[in-house]
């Protein structure tokens, strides 16, 4: 990973110290942005059926480029990596004290009681004392788009929600049940591509490392994960740096790409090789599938047998990041 240093932040370069507009004193801020983007390209592949919707019950799209894909929203993988961020944190005393999306704040506490390391990552926000306290992502993740047309990977299934005793009859009403729904899925093997990208160079290499176990390899997404169980296995298709940000490593453009060039989107090892290739030519410093996910696997073997020297970076890092939050909001030194 050390070749992405140059677009990457520092965990010891967190604050500056910048003099005040009259020239008489300073104050403390976050480290001022540089260029340099780091973009990890992945697929997410279903493996179970797979329901990401709205209030509708169709999964959700989007047409562009002449056809209507499948449209997963950025949060529909966020919210759950950014759990398992936080379990990750609790496991190492390093942070995850609060709920997710629960974060709350007294009126006497330092915003490090709140705000660790997964907020650096994925972002927070919360108010104390009538004042908000924004952190802005240092990951962005993209829409996850499916690489051929919506109406080939996407089926139905009709359902009932029937009485215990296995009849439609409503004991209750004393008449027939009218709980009959359909619910559309994803089908298991579709290929999703996203994007997640780092910019500004605000995220240090640790951070990067949390959001790579914080990833996983395979998860529960969408609604309706209690039937469907673990339906995502997500795999690497590389990780790509330079100082400005290239316009392929929009989803967008890559599943254009595919379709104007006719390009087999169907078989994995394929697709991964193709992408790799175009972006490769396109980045000053690239990182293949295979690297990104030996790497990977070496920080969740890590993690899974209590790693000390894992633990004792994350303990570290907790302090620095702790110390960035409260001086940013104005309650260290």
């Amino acid at each position: 990973m050390e070749r992405f240093n140059e677009y990457l932040g520092n965990m010891d370069n967190l604050l500056q110290t910048s003099t005040t507009s009259d020239g008489k004193g300073t104050y403390i801020h976050p480290a001022l942005k540089n260029s340099g983007v780091v973009s990890l390209v992945l697929i997410r592949k279903a493996i179970g059926p797979v329901m990401i919707r709205n209030s509708e019950e169709e999964i959700t799209d989007i047409e562009f480029n002449g056809a209507t894909y499948i449209r997963a929203v950025p949060n529909k993988f966020k919210y759950p990596e950014r759990g398992r961020g936080l379990q990750i944190l609790r496991a190492f005393g390093a942070g995850g004290r609060l709920p997710q999306n629960k974060t709350a704040l007294g009126s006497q506490q330092k915003p490090s009681d709140a705000f660790d390391m997964n907020a650096l990552v994925f972002g927070d926000s919360t108010t104390q004392n009538n004042r908000v306290l924004p952190i802005k992502s240092a990951v962005n993740y993209s829409d996850a788009l499916s690489f051929i047309p919506k109406y080939l990977c996407v089926d139905e299934s009709f359902h009932n929600r029937a009485m215990e005793d296995g009849t439609l009859f409503n004991a209750e009403n004393k008449k027939n049940s009218d709980n009959l729904f359909n619910r559309h899925f994803i089908l298991p093997g579709t290929l999703m591509v996203q994007v997640l990208s780092t910019r500004g160079r605000v995220l240090p290499i640790e951070g990067l490392n949390h959001l790579l176990l914080s990833m996983g390899v395979a998860g529960a997404y969408g609604g309706q994960t209690s039937i469907t169980g673990t339906n995502i296995s997500t795999i690497p298709v590389g990780m790509y740096g330079a100082k400005f940000e290239r316009p392929e490593t929009s989803p967008y453009e890559i599943v254009r790409m595919f379709k104007d060039m006719e390009l087999d989107a169907t078989d994995e090892k394929s697709v991964i090789e193709t992408i790799h290739k175009i972006m490769q030519k396109v980045h000053v410093k690239s990182m293949i599938s295979e690297e990104i996910a030996a790497y990977q696997s070496d920080l969740i073997d890590k993690f899974e047998k209590n790693d000390q020297e894992l633990k004792k970076s994350y303990l570290e890092s907790a302090l620095k990041v702790g110390e960035l939050f409260d001086n940013w909001f104005g309650t260290g030194k």
